[in-house]
């Protein structure tokens, strides 16, 4: 594939995409080494700019407050398009002043590998050769270390290195209940209502009364109904491996103890019992008795 170096052409101040469309990119020689494209920034938008098309990319600098997740929904695409544009990542977390790389569409970054043919490359993303051609013009003839990009397709937890597989294999057991806006995290917080100082020990999603909750995952039900102290109407899922989800004041229970539910089942609708100040739901997971962050497991 053509790459180009630093220096090769003028530097180009980045003020909006810069998307080249396949009738005019431009193939020039290899330059830049595998652990350039893999740690240096800069040397990979170059590279993306010249090899790619019908996308393109900027590097973004981590402001104040800002997360990937919050980037992810203003460019209308999935926090793995994020992620896979930046294969360095060995976390979630970013901080203030961190550079990452951000794509126009969502997609991943495909690093090549020795073996790796185009038609290979397709068949695990399942996608086309055309495709791929498409968004990479100068890919039939590719090495390893090369950058392809694979629109509308996350990174492949296979390739990614240790401690992001880690992270993903975390999240590959449970799926999020119901979608709404996070207002109380897991951790240390001042209750809302007696005003002490104590552990959260789940996650809040704040949602109107009656929307649909769902498994986490595959499990049974352990515990079904009213007065289940503070979380009042609640489900309780054994999903094994020591794991087991609460789901708390519930509106509305449409499963019973004893019951097998799949993940993404509708077994209750969202409300307001218990001790709580208004309309919410309460998200726990256990791993042998001890309560875990909830965003470490769901996207």
């Amino acid at each position: 594939m053509g790459i180009v170096a630093a220096g090769m052409f003028p530097a180009i101040k980045l003020l909006h995409w810069h998307v080249l469309p396949v009738a005019t990119a431009v193939s020039v020689p290899r330059v830049f080494k595998p652990a350039d494209l893999m740690n240096d920034l800069n040397a990979r938008l170059a590279y993306l700019q010249i090899n790619t098309s019908c996308v393109g990319f900027y590097i973004h600098t981590i402001k104040r407050r800002e997360s990937i997740w919050g980037l992810a929904k203003r460019h209308h695409y999935s926090v793995h398009s994020i992620i896979g544009c930046n294969p360095q990542f060995e976390t979630y977390e970013v901080s203030i002043n961190q550079k990452i790389l951000v794509p126009s569409k969502a997609g991943t970054l495909h690093v090549v590998r020795t073996g790796d043919t185009i038609a290979k490359i397709a068949g695990k993303y399942k996608t086309t050769v055309d495709e791929l051609l498409k968004y990479n013009p100068f890919c039939k003839n590719i090495s390893a270390g090369d950058m392809l990009f694979v629109p509308d397709r996350r990174p492949l937890m296979e390739y990614m290195n240790d401690k992001m597989r880690e992270k993903y294999e975390l999240r590959a057991l449970f799926v999020s209940p119901l979608g709404g806006k996070y207002s109380s995290f897991f951790g240390m917080r001042k209750h809302p209502i007696t005003g002490v100082r104590s552990m959260h020990g789940g996650l809040d999603i704040a949602v109107k009364e009656g929307a649909w909750v769902g498994a986490a995952a595959d499990g049974v039900v352990i515990v079904a109904g009213d007065g289940v102290g503070h979380y009042g109407k609640a489900v309780f899922i054994d999903h094994e491996d020591g794991y087991i989800t609460h789901n708390g004041h519930l509106s509305k229970i449409f499963v019973h103890v004893g019951q097998k539910v799949k993940a993404r089942q509708l077994i209750a609708k969202s409300g307001s019992t218990g001790r709580v100040t208004g309309p919410h739901l309460h998200f726990t997971i256990k791993k042998d008795g001890v309560a875990k962050d909830p965003l470490k497991f769901i996207w």
